[in-house]
């Protein structure tokens, strides 16, 4: 396996700007450059990592026995293998030192699985999970944190082969970024892009009815501002600069069904 630290991983400057430690000095100089141009980023990756946390609870609460997550980076607190300990989850990410120190992580949970997959190539993704899952497909799909890194067609894509191996019952939840329309829009989506570009990534931005057409035929049944999900002041954006390009940002997070 051969791993270029040299260049960023959007997984590891997310895992820095969360206070983690798997992350390389590529990486702390990408995110610190993204900081300078964006500094509420750290509250965009806490709020997005506090959606999965809700997801895994809710789940929990739901009785769900099986969760293909893509996309996870590492399962570390508040992932699905906190809140379903005794689920059978796959795990997948493209990011091969992700996926060696989360199979470090997961080595004692013979139920869970890590599998280095690129979800830009379904294919491979339901290959491995069929073989992951066998004939037991009613499953918990994450998209958290995600769909936005990937272009129309690719996410129409990944939503139909998804369903067409999930069996009825199945459900999925994700999370997208959008920008509410109006004179700063352009603006806004042009100073999001830059900042990204540190990370050398492309990032994509989408209404709620925009998203719930790119998912079909799985049927979105709620979307909503993260927030409103969470019902929580911690995620309010702090005394957010007006030269942010990120306070303009919404996070929504979809529950869809089979």
């Amino acid at each position: 396996m051969t791993i270029d630290i040299t260049r960023p991983h959007i997984g590891r400057i997310y895992d820095y700007v969360l206070g983690g430690t798997q992350n390389y000095e590529a990486d702390r100089i990408a995110a610190k450059a993204m900081l300078e141009i964006a500094p509420s980023y750290p509250h965009w990756a806490r709020t997005n990592r506090s959606f999965l946390s809700f997801v895994g609870k809710r789940w929990a609460a739901a009785g769900l026995q099986r969760v293909l997550d893509l996309g996870s980076g590492l399962p570390t607190q508040g992932h699905f293998n906190e809140h379903l300990p005794s689920a059978k989850v796959l795990f997948a990410d493209f990011d091969p030192l992700t996926v060696a120190q989360a199979q470090q992580l997961l080595a004692y949970t013979p139920d869970m699985a890590y599998a280095n997959i690129d979800i830009k190539d379904p294919v491979a993704l339901i290959e491995q999970a069929s073989t992951y899952f066998g004939a037991d497909r009613c499953l918990g799909v994450g998209c958290i944190g995600v769909v936005y890194f990937l272009s129309d067609d690719e996410v129409r894509s990944l939503m139909k082969r998804l369903h067409a191996f999930c069996a009825r019952g199945s459900v999925m939840a994700l999370s997208f970024h959008t920008i509410p329309p109006g004179p700063s829009f352009e603006a806004a989506n042009q100073a999001v892009l830059a900042a990204v570009k540190h990370a050398r990534i492309d990032i994509y931005m989408r209404t709620p009815e925009q998203m719930a057409e790119l998912v079909l035929p799985w049927r979105v049944v709620s979307a909503k501002r993260i927030p409103d999900w969470l019902g929580s002041e911690e995620v309010t954006v702090p005394n957010v600069s007006s030269d942010d390009p990120m306070r303009h940002l919404e996070l929504f997070g979809v529950f869809a069904e089979h």
